[in-house]
């Protein structure tokens, strides 16, 4: 796909979410609410993260990252508003990070951005009263592939080696991962941006076939995972895919797969998109039970 095609793209998916948000405006005087802080001082929107969390919640709080989803190539941090806000409501003091986006970039610098987002969350932790001994980690659809990446790259010398990436100084107790797009050789309406997932610059790199195929992360240690997905989700394929490779890589685990929805859509992210669902209801109780057990 050329790059004129993939914003294209970018602005249907774009269109879509920002008429899906005008319809979910809510009351956030119950929340704390810090904008647009700069991981890196670079002035790039895709280097700004957010912050939410009840007013008085202690300094002990848990922690809640935050990695939205967007094929890749589409959306901010905002996109995920309303379900962040949910997590802040439940007592996490929860983050919410973008990174930059294809065709500007590649799959190596979103992986190198998200990695600087937890660098710096990490050197100003005591500042931002974040608690590094109860931190957890979120993603959807991109995002979560994004958060697979972060999740065995912060646990694994050898892999931040291959990627030459530094250590974060965060290790996530736990992780949800909702959707997730496995694959980045996609032979599925996704396709349109396999070829712009690696550059040259990439080629013949020791990280470059983690790139091609992130199921490789897999042997890398990980942190126990709570998935979800949907029998409507248009990528469902991939969380069982993961769900397969968990299972016989002996990672500790758990599987969230809804059935097709009986008055409503489950479609693809539901429980991140239209977080007031009473079955996404059921991710947020599940999740919730599942995270501090780890």
């Amino acid at each position: 796909m050329s790059k004129l095609g993939c914003l294209i793209w970018r602005y249907l998916f774009e269109s879509a979410d920002k008429k899906r948000l005008a319809k979910q405006v809510q009351d956030l005087s119950d929340l704390r609410i810090v904008k647009d802080i700069a991981y890196l001082p670079d002035g790039d929107q895709g280097h700004l993260l957010d912050i939410y969390e009840l007013p008085n919640l202690p300094a002990d709080a848990p922690v809640m990252v935050n990695i939205h989803g967007g094929g890749l190539f589409a959306s901010y941090k905002e996109v995920n508003a309303n379900f962040n806000y949910e997590w802040a409501r439940l007592g996490y003091r929860t983050v919410s990070t973008s990174y930059r986006r294809i065709p500007e970039t590649t799959l190596w610098h979103q992986i190198a951005d998200v990695m600087a987002a937890l660098s710096y969350l990490a050197a100003h932790a005591n500042g931002l009263r974040l608690n590094l001994n109860r931190c957890y980690l979120s993603g959807d659809s991109a995002g979560a592939l994004l958060s697979l990446f972060a999740l065995a790259l912060t646990k694994s010398d050898p892999l931040r080696t291959a990627f030459g990436i530094a250590d974060t100084d965060i290790r996530f107790r736990a992780a949800g991962l909702f959707s997730i797009m496995l694959d980045t050789q996609r032979k599925d309406l996704m396709r349109a941006i396999s070829n712009m997932v690696t550059c040259a610059d990439d080629r013949g790199k020791p990280y470059e076939p983690y790139l091609l195929d992130p199921s490789l992360l897999v042997a890398a240690p990980l942190p126990p995972l709570f998935l979800v997905t949907s029998a409507e989700d248009l990528i469902q394929k991939d969380t069982l895919k993961l769900d397969g490779l968990l299972t016989a890589a002996g990672h500790a685990h758990e599987l969230l797969n809804f059935p097709k929805g009986n008055e409503r859509q489950l479609i693809h992210v539901f429980s991140v998109s239209y977080p007031m669902y009473p079955e996404s209801r059921q991710v947020f109780d599940g999740m919730s039970e599942y995270l501090p057990t780890h």
